[in-house]
């Protein structure tokens, strides 16, 4: 009776102790990212269509090109005014994952030998929830010029332990 006592403790005790996770911190982005560079939409009807976003992502560098009337904080969302196609491009591509907490991590590597830019997003997963979340992962980078190319990559990470 003892044995069944400690090996039920023992499996509690074991099972009980398991980490909590620990995802990355929240940020805009890193590499060629604008830092301080919050995009938001505005175009709510173009929202309502959030399923039809085009699943090879987004290369805007012109008002013209703007149909989501994106438009720019740099004072972490107090403020929002029109983005300068001139001096920058926006970049975004929807992401999604599921669990309980989920981080996107947003970066944009340049290479200028292969004139090509890479954007990643790294979808970060906690828990064994069914929750899910899903971002379009706007960021304002420098004018990328006409003859760069970009290419989207998107990259999913569970993270172990307890949310």
């Amino acid at each position: 009776m003892k044995k069944t006592i400690f090996v039920i403790l023992l499996g509690l005790l074991l099972f009980s102790c398991e980490k909590k996770c620990k995802l990355p911190d929240r940020t805009i982005g890193t590499g060629e990212i604008v830092s301080d560079a919050l995009v938001r939409e505005t175009n709510w009807w173009e929202l309502l269509g959030f399923n039809s976003y085009s699943r090879e992502g987004y290369i805007i560098n012109s008002e013209e090109e703007n149909i989501f009337d994106l438009k720019v904080s740099y004072d972490d969302g107090q403020t929002f005014e029109p983005i300068d196609f001139t001096i920058y491009t926006v970049l975004g591509k929807k992401a999604s994952g599921g669990g309980c907490g989920i981080i996107f991590v947003r970066d944009v590597s340049k290479n200028d030998i292969l004139k090509k830019y890479v954007y990643t997003i790294t979808v970060f997963q906690c828990g064994d929830c069914f929750k899910s979340g899903e971002s379009m992962n706007w960021v304002l980078v420098p004018k990328i010029p006409e003859d760069y190319t970009v290419e989207f990559v998107v990259k999913e990470k569970k993270v172990r332990g307890k949310y």
